[in-house]
């Protein structure tokens, strides 16, 4: 398995995928996980599970710029001497796993001179991150030709939902009998009790607000395509009928700038927190005395975020979008709304003016994490995806 992502580089969703199933499938089968190593953190080799091995090879870190595909070729090459050497010293594989194009560029050099069947997991795609609009942008180009020609030479394409495997033969042209969708997981064994567990010490709600103000919470990149501007847009409606009700966003990003201006000129300062970037620990915590947590997307291929709240018991609203839609069942296991502040707003309204009905919601949504999203369920998938490929 290569991933540009993983414990100890670990950006978005994708680092959160590789971390959740490669040790599952190392307690399976034999696996070798390749990463980059950035500013010499964590050790070249260590154990994974009980039968993988995690390989780190130094990398120069990547910083955006129009540029950034170069950095990423960088990257790959020097993975590719890493696993190079490994397959010159006796190593055989009998397939290769890569995440995305960040990756590509080793899994398509490796499958082409060794002839290791090649599976391929897309996570997003360029075009569906930029809304279409990558012509006269030369980067985007770049990257989108780069994703094209990774699924090209891939024996089996991964997407994570059905959203994702139309976008991936619209998209890139990918044929449909090569994709099997495989959704992501989530750990949620330490978030299942964490709501009784926070609900017996008040104090660790009251860092956040006081005990008479809802909570709504927001985790995510500060990106357009995660929509936070619409949830901000959507507080003057819910202060109309919560005056005290107190939203926190958590994360950073390009967009977060727009976002500090737009809090200034609605004056909503006292109702909205910039939270910055949060641990796992402190976004558990959120997860666990939230009132609402809140996933506005514009685009998302799956959302494991959406998951984790869920599988925190908070009650939940998403934007019905892409992954989001297919993984919160409306009125049933949480709210869908469209990516409009007013609808936004009135499913935020609906959950605090009826909260022993979110409450039912999210105790079915829990039950649902916990029968249908565990990474052991889906390792099997993926491993009956290897199975049948070979």
């Amino acid at each position: 398995m290569i991933s540009p992502e993983y414990n100890l580089q670990r950006v978005g969703g994708l680092g959160v995928h590789v971390q959740g199933l490669a040790p599952r499938l190392s307690s399976r089968i034999l696996l070798d996980l390749f990463v980059p190593r950035y500013r010499g953190l964590g050790d070249l080799c260590e154990p994974l599970g009980a039968y993988g091995t995690v390989f780190r090879g130094d990398a120069t870190e990547l910083k955006p710029g129009d540029d950034y595909d170069l950095q990423v070729w960088r990257m790959n090459d020097q993975l590719n001497a890493v696993i190079t050497r490994h397959i010159n010293n006796g190593r055989r594989f009998a397939l290769m796993h890569a995440h995305d194009w960040l990756s590509g560029y080793v899994a398509n050099d490796l499958h082409q001179r060794y002839h290791i069947p090649l599976v391929v997991t897309i996570h997003a795609t360029e075009i569906g991150r930029r809304r279409g609009y990558i012509q006269g942008h030369p980067l985007r180009e770049r990257i989108h030709l780069a994703e094209q020609y990774l699924v090209n030479e891939a024996d089996l394409i991964i997407a994570c939902s059905d959203f994702m495997r139309r976008e991936i033969i619209q998209s890139l042209n990918a044929p449909e009998e090569k994709i099997r969708v495989i959704p992501n997981g989530v750990e949620y064994r330490h978030l299942i009790e964490l709501r009784q567990k926070y609900a017996t010490f008040p104090h660790i709600r009251r860092r956040w607000a006081e005990p008479d103000q809802p909570i709504i919470f927001f985790v995510g990149r500060l990106e357009w395509e995660k929509g936070p501007d619409l949830l901000v847009q959507a507080m003057p409606r819910v202060l109309q009928d919560f005056p005290n009700a107190r939203l926190i966003l958590a994360g950073k990003g390009s967009y977060t700038h727009q976002i500090i201006a737009m809090i200034q000129e609605m004056g909503l300062e006292s109702a909205i927190q910039l939270a910055g970037f949060i641990s796992d620990e402190t976004r558990n915590e959120l997860y666990a005395v939230a009132d609402i947590a809140v996933f506005p997307s514009r685009y998302e291929p799956f959302g494991i975020v959406a998951l984790e709240a869920m599988a925190a018991g908070a009650p939940v609203v998403v934007s019905n979008v892409g992954g989001l839609s297919e993984v919160v069942e409306h009125g049933v296991t949480g709210l869908r709304a469209e990516t409009t502040p007013e609808a936004i707003a009135d499913a935020i309204l609906d959950i605090l003016h009826h909260p022993d009905l979110a409450a039912e919601r999210a105790r079915r949504a829990q039950n649902v994490v916990r029968t249908q999203y565990g990474w052991e369920i889906i390792a099997d998938r993926v491993l009956a995806a290897y199975n049948d490929m070979i």
